[in-house]
């Protein structure tokens, strides 16, 4: 993975392995002291518990986290059924429990009939430990002071939930899901439709939109610290071919001072009305906004603009 140069350098995102038991917090400490204080920010959170891919950005690159939000998030997982806890999670107290026996009689066609009923545009409660609000305070403070929130469902997109495997008391699944899914309270869920109760006993993230944990920066390489800067890539990578037009450096320079920008048919042929994307100048991204199309052509409308006009001699 090249390092960036020139003017840019250290402006763009790292793809990283979080091991188990560091915060997502934990790894944006370890990048920004690697990279020497640069400004850092993630994507998209994991539980500590949970392993896999985190994206961080870097530089000019942290306005650009409202962006990846729509990205679908890759899975794979175990539900451990017949142990209920309060959060969900094998982090928290057993609240409830059923033999092995019983788990054991679960057939397998319940277990696949379950997790197809969630697939598709569905809506879940949070778990009582998360971080959504309730009157400005996040649930679970509310649930370490032993009260219990009153949580509504909100809509969630699960695209794909397959079973791998079940062994039990384990269900191995994958799933590819929108954001805000909560895959602690499909373990939960899955469990009390089964009957028998669950919890999320593993998870690991292997996608997020177009990237995948293969390609990721170990964090648990002790001795990484001296060449994570070789795993930064570009800003315009962050969106791929297809949400992002090609403009030339007088458009740039104009798009630069945030001024709109009209666009030729064939620039945004591909492209629905509204759709966010990058105008991208020698593999440098300059803004990132909606386009409107207008007749046969379009208009960009810049609402991030990440670069400097002076360097495009304007």
């Amino acid at each position: 993975m090249a390092a960036l140069t020139g003017d840019t350098l250290g402006d763009g995102f790292v793809l990283v392995d979080k091991p188990d038991g560091w915060s997502s917090f934990d790894a944006v400490r370890w990048v920004r002291k690697a990279l020497q204080g640069m400004k850092v920010g993630h994507a998209g959170t994991l539980d500590p518990f949970a392993t896999g891919l985190l994206i961080l950005l870097v530089g000019r690159a942290t306005r650009l986290m409202q962006y990846l939000e729509e990205y679908p998030k890759a899975y794979r997982g175990t539900i451990r059924l017949g142990v209920k806890t309060d959060t969900c999670d094998l982090t928290g107290s057993v609240i409830e429990e059923v033999t092995h026996e019983q788990v054991a009689a679960v057939p397998e066609v319940d277990i696949q009939k379950a997790l197809r009923s969630w697939i598709g545009e569905v809506e879940q409660v949070p778990p009582q430990y998360s971080a959504v609000k309730i009157e400005g305070e996040p649930a679970y403070k509310k649930a370490r002071r032993g009260e219990e929130a009153a949580l509504e469902a909100r809509d969630i997109h699960i695209f794909s939930l397959e079973l791998e495997q079940f062994s039990p008391p384990d269900i191995t699944f994958t799933a590819l899901v929108g954001t805000g899914t909560y895959l602690r309270a499909l373990a939960r869920d899955v469990g009390e439709v089964l009957g028998v109760g669950g919890h999320l006993a593993e998870l690991r993230r292997t996608g997020i939109g177009p990237f995948s944990v293969e390609e990721a920066f170990p964090l648990a390489n002790p001795e990484g610290e001296g060449y994570v800067r070789e795993w930064i890539r570009p800003m315009a990578q962050l969106l791929p071919p297809q949400m992002r037009v090609e403009i030339t450096p007088a458009q740039a320079r104009r798009l630069s001072h945030g001024n709109e920008l009209h666009l030729a048919a064939e620039a945004v042929r591909y492209a629905a009305e509204q759709t966010h994307v990058g105008a991208v100048c020698r593999d440098d991204l300059i803004a990132v906004g909606r386009l409107v199309v207008v007749g046969s052509d379009g208009m960009f409308q810049p609402r991030t603009v990440l670069s400097d006009p002076r360097g495009f001699g304007g």
